[in-house]
């Protein structure tokens, strides 16, 4: 958690799992900060969603000034409030999904095979 008055840390390659909130940058006027390359996951756990559903627990928690925190590459689900145009937990897809850039990747590799007779 990123307490007010708390600046200009780095908050990296850290696996975070099982808590109540994540990673959390708790007010306004938090500033500097850059959180990268962690994991960020089962915040809260499973079994404290099921047992408390109204808990607003998520893996990163942004109640800074939008933009004064570089939050960059890290893996998680959850994220409050979600940003649509920098979003902490980019897109996971379901196992076995392929975004824009895999399926551009196969065709390109498909059609650099030599035809098949």
């Amino acid at each position: 958690m990123v307490a007010p008055g708390t600046n200009d840390n780095v908050i990296e390659d850290n696996t975070v799992l099982g808590n109540t909130n994540g990673i959390v940058l708790l007010v306004p006027g938090v500033e500097g900060n850059i959180i990268r390359h962690n994991i960020v996951a089962g915040n809260p756990p499973v079994q404290l969603s099921v047992t408390f559903p109204a808990d607003d627990g998520v893996d990163i928690k942004n109640l800074a000034t939008p933009g004064a925190n570089t939050i960059d590459d890290n893996f998680c689900l959850t994220e409050f409030p979600v940003s649509p145009v920098n979003p902490a937990c980019p897109a996971v897809g379901r196992r076995g999904d392929k975004d824009e850039k895999e399926k551009e990747k196969d065709e390109k590799e498909k059609g650099d095979d030599p035809p098949q007779p």
